[in-house]
């Protein structure tokens, strides 16, 4: 028997809310993978949206909503035009969305339908508040949620084996929980977030610190490390995807 939190509340379970509404014409723009769940509409032209090394992509029409889990790579995005709008949803509260009555697949993606209506921020929240009521009973493992609070502490640079001993549990049961749970391993995790504090700090540090210090200073062995992982995630190197802003998404 696992502990347990009380449903959480509309405050609780949005991290953030975000509109992201600017011009690029039919140019591919590029997003971090970044442990959270996704709950995005399209106020704009329709979007094409395709993960980092998947050949399949998936249209996001004018007004639809859509759910995804936390996704394992990058993004790409292209259209004429980008209006939208995303919520962000801590990881450890994925099965509310992904119940266990539906398997939760890695990178899974669920159109929410069309909803014309919506025009605003104020108006997408509004629609949320009012979905969620209607979500069934949920009650989030303690578990996972301590584990990714150390990880997400640790901004990434901590080995599995000391978040599980901080825990008292196996590892093959945190594996199972957080496969169960979120949909990635503890490790897959642990490596967003270091690629996350890795952005930060390059936003914070970038006219005094080159790469060398950067990759040092988030917890990376060297710079070969940090381009190794850059390549795992997002299939460039990390000064090819700065150049493009360094936006997260």
């Amino acid at each position: 028997m696992f502990l347990i939190k009380s449903t959480p509340t509309y405050k609780e379970l949005i991290h953030t809310i975000k509109t992201y509404h600017f011009s690029r014409i039919n140019e591919k723009l590029m997003f971090m993978p970044d442990n959270f769940v996704d709950l995005t509409i399209n106020l704009g032209p329709p979007v094409s949206r395709q993960l980092i090394g998947f050949l399949r992509s998936r249209t996001l029409q004018t007004g639809e909503i859509i759910l995804s889990n936390c996704r394992s790579k990058g993004l790409t995005l292209q259209a004429e035009e980008f209006h939208l709008i995303s919520a962000k949803i801590p990881a450890h509260y994925t099965r509310l969305f992904f119940n266990d009555e539906n398997t939760m697949e890695r990178d899974q993606t669920i159109s929410l339908g069309i909803f014309p209506e919506i025009q605003t921020s104020e108006q997408f929240e509004q629609h949320l508040s009012q979905w969620f009521k209607n979500l069934p009973h949920f009650e989030p493992s303690f578990l996972v949620d301590e584990a990714t609070h150390i990880i997400r502490k640790s901004q990434g640079d901590i080995k599995i084996k000391e978040v599980i001993e901080q825990l008292g549990i196996s590892k093959s049961h945190l594996e199972q929980r957080f496969s169960y749970e979120i949909g990635l391993s503890p490790k897959e995790f642990c490596k967003i977030e270091k690629l996350k504090y890795f952005l930060a700090n390059y936003s914070q540090y970038q006219d005094s610190m080159n790469l060398t210090q950067l990759a040092f200073k988030s917890g990376y062995y060297d710079q070969s490390h940090l381009v190794k992982e850059f390549r795992y995630f997002m299939d460039v190197r990390p000064r090819e995807f700065l150049c493009m802003a360094g936006l997260t998404f």
